[in-house]
């Protein structure tokens, strides 16, 4: 259950306008209860995370709760919270935009005889008249409310400002780092070094792991330019269709120059949005569904053999729309590019960006002013249905792993094992006048995919995490006590997934911690954090993957590791003195 209430002013040693505290109440069935903020080995802590409209990062409090003989080690007391307990989030005076208050609630509920993870995402709306809520003062949690917010403030540095009029002024925490960085020689420091590296990161960016959905677009459009009756219009469409994408990947590089210079953003912070990742979702869902023939897209028709009236427009459209699928990604040489491009004037940016496109463009490029190297493309035959419709599945693969960004990993818990029974029954009925051999190796294959895809989503059996959830106030308290790793990481950035599952694993991340005493903190962000961002930026980052080791002896200036690294070299690292 989610409430608002109305702080008075001076309540809490401030005599501005009102405050606004939301709470939300754990109602659990009767023998269920879950952990509290702060555990000990047993369990997984209840955390609350609340960001208002403007994406400011708010303040939540954590009851102590109860001691609670833990049923899996009856000798261990542990806290724990019963239901109805309370949580607190504060919505501070003079926040810019405080509703709607979006949050996420993690915790592990149990019983007595299991244990079940879960995930809540809440909204608050809120109210333009904050004095007609309930007082807050009055309620029976009071006390409890008031003794952590007045704790809470005493331990921040820097109070939120009531003139703060965007979302990266509404940090709770003013950071200023001097950071160095783990490759010196590939940092840019000037318009040249940066419109070189930023040629050679957008053509690294043609082989990041978002590629994968860009390149079925770019085949299924490279394929259907070169397929033409005489050698010279084949050309002719071939070279005007190259033209016109580039036209379209430069536009895009444009637009994102614009909106990142303008808003401050890390690249990729637009799949922060949830509105555009399920917009996306929806055209790859499209996409996908019209190489099957269920319809026909007015600007974008993939289909091989399709009669374009609009060639140009398809083609420069699907260029805008590959760009914006790859800019999730961060390969090498881009995080020194943007950390330095982005601080500069807006001239500066868009040649800058224009640099990135041009690096992304350059095997379209190459074609244009080759387009002879169209007469090694494949021609048309029967086999082409099954790359048409096997880019139409893996179309509909992107919708599903989108959707699963917008709402939870735990949605692929039936949008995995979805897909493979649509992949499998179209090649299950596409094979049924084959062999018998074929025919029972296609249904055995679809199966044992399937069992994998079941097994692949189903919950991990629950293990300590080795990881601490980022929150400025505890970090800002942290740094020059205690040695520091942080990790900043997003469920929209397939990089930080690959570095995850190679090089930030949690068993090696529990080795090293246990090796080095080291406080490994993990920064989301999946959801708008100005707090995180304006970390992020103090770290001289625009992108993620970034890293950062805070030394005990010098936490001011922090070792930064940028895109890609390997776990030797976060080893080395942490050996060296």
């Amino acid at each position: 259950m989610i409430e608002g209430f109305s702080v008075p002013s001076g309540t809490l040693g401030d005599d501005s306008a009102e405050a606004v505290v939301v709470t939300v109440t754990l109602n659990m069935e009767k023998d269920w209860y879950t952990y509290t903020n702060v555990t000990g080995e047993l369990g997984k802590p209840t955390r609350l995370k609340a960001t208002a409209a403007d994406g400011a990062r708010l303040a939540v409090f954590y009851p102590e709760g109860t001691d609670k003989p833990d049923p899996f080690e009856p000798d261990t007391m542990t806290k724990a919270y019963k239901s109805g307990t309370r949580l607190f989030a504060l919505v501070p005076r003079g926040t810019v935009e405080p509703f709607p208050v979006n949050m996420r609630l993690d915790l592990l509920l149990c019983h007595p005889t299991k244990c079940v993870p879960a995930r809540l995402k809440l909204t608050y709306k809120g109210t333009d008249t904050p004095a007609s809520l309930p007082d807050a003062s009055a309620q029976p949690w009071w006390d409890t409310f008031s003794s952590l917010a007045r704790a809470h403030q005493a331990a921040a540095v820097k109070p939120p400002s009531a003139a703060a009029t965007g979302e990266m002024q509404a940090a709770v925490i003013e950071w200023k780092f001097e950071p160095t960085y783990l490759q010196p020689g590939l940092e840019v420091r000037s318009l040249i070094s940066a419109l070189l590296m930023g040629l050679l990161a957008g053509l690294i960016l043609n082989v990041m792991p978002c590629v994968l959905p860009v390149v079925s677009l770019k085949l299924t459009s490279l394929l259907g330019a070169a397929d033409g009756k005489h050698k010279s219009d084949q050309y002719h469409a071939f070279r005007e269709h190259n033209v016109f994408f580039v036209l379209g990947v430069l536009t895009f590089f444009l637009i994102l120059a614009v909106v990142l210079g303008a808003t401050g953003k890390a690249w990729g912070a637009l799949f922060q949005y949830r509105w555009l990742v399920l917009t996306l979702a929806g055209i790859m869902a499209a996409l996908g569904a019209s190489l099957f023939g269920l319809f026909h897209l007015p600007v974008i028709d993939l289909k091989f053999g399709a009669n374009q009236t609009t060639p140009r427009r398809q083609a420069f459209f699907t260029g805008m729309l590959t760009t914006l699928l790859a800019t999730p990604c961060s390969g090498p040489f881009l995080g020194g590019v943007l950390g330095w491009a982005l601080i500069q004037g807006p001239l500066v940016i868009a040649t800058v960006f224009i640099s990135i496109g041009v690096g992304m463009s350059s095997p379209y490029l190459l074609l244009i002013f080759n387009p002879k190297l169209a007469r090694f493309l494949p021609k048309s035959g029967p086999w082409i249905e099954f790359v048409e419709k096997g880019i139409g599945f893996f179309l509909l693969g992107t919708a599903f792993y989108l959707v699963s960004i917008a709402y939870g990993t735990w949605t692929l818990r039936f949008l995995a094992p979805l897909w493979v029974v649509l992949t499998g029954g179209w090649l299950w009925s596409r094979t049924s006048a084959t062999g018998a051999s074929t025919r029972w190796t296609v249904r055995l294959a679809t199966l044992a995919l399937l069992a994998a895809s079941v097994m692949w989503t189903t919950p991990a059996p629950l293990q300590e995490n080795p990881w601490e959830d980022f929150d400025p106030v505890t970090l800002n308290q942290a740094l020059g006590k205690d040695t520091l790793f942080l990790d900043f990481t997003a469920d929209w950035c397939p990089t930080c997934k690959v570095l995850e599952a190679t090089v930030m694993t949690d068993e090696n991340v529990t080795r090293w911690k246990n090796e080095h005493a080291i406080r490994f903190i993990k920064v989301d962000m999946t959801e708008r954090d100005a707090e995180a961002e304006a970390l992020l930026l103090a770290l001289g980052s625009r992108s993620i993957p970034t890293a950062a080791l805070f030394t005990k002896s010098d936490p001011g200036k922090p070792l930064v590791l940028r895109d890609l690294y390997t776990v030797k070299q976060v080893e080395n690292i942490l050996n060296t003195p």
